[in-house]
């Protein structure tokens, strides 16, 4: 079951990277598009334990059951985990907690994502 969350994350995630990628792209560069970095291997669940222990689990709560004003996040699905993330790494702001979220999202790589994603989908049930 991990290993299906992992790839749909993955595939999600790069597919878009791909995507938007191969149309910015002439047709020189399209002939030498990389592959994904991040595949399913991976996908570190324990340095996700860590950062989600660290960094998540203060205002997400214990099991990532939510807490006041902070969302549950247990239950949704490791893309909607990862456009989140991407979308507070770049800077936007997207509701109330926006500012904690960027905080906490700057530093993460797309591999610390993608685990963060699957771990957190996943560890709870």
């Amino acid at each position: 079951m991990l290993r299906i969350y992992a790839l749909a994350v993955i595939t999600s995630f790069y597919g878009s990277v791909a995507w938007a990628e191969s149309h910015a792209a002439t047709e020189a560069e399209q002939t030498e598009a990389a592959e994904p970095e991040v595949m399913a291997k991976d996908i570190d669940l324990d340095a996700a334990k860590s950062i989600f222990s660290r960094s998540c689990r203060g205002c997400h709560g214990n099991k990532a059951q939510g807490v006041a004003s902070y969302p549950k996040l247990s239950d949704k699905t490791p893309e909607y985990i990862v456009e989140k993330l991407e979308t507070y790494r770049a800077g936007e702001r997207i509701g109330p907690n926006s500012v904690l979220m960027i905080q906490n999202a700057k530093g993460l790589s797309d591999l610390e994502i993608a685990s963060l994603a699957v771990y957190v989908t996943t560890a709870f049930e």
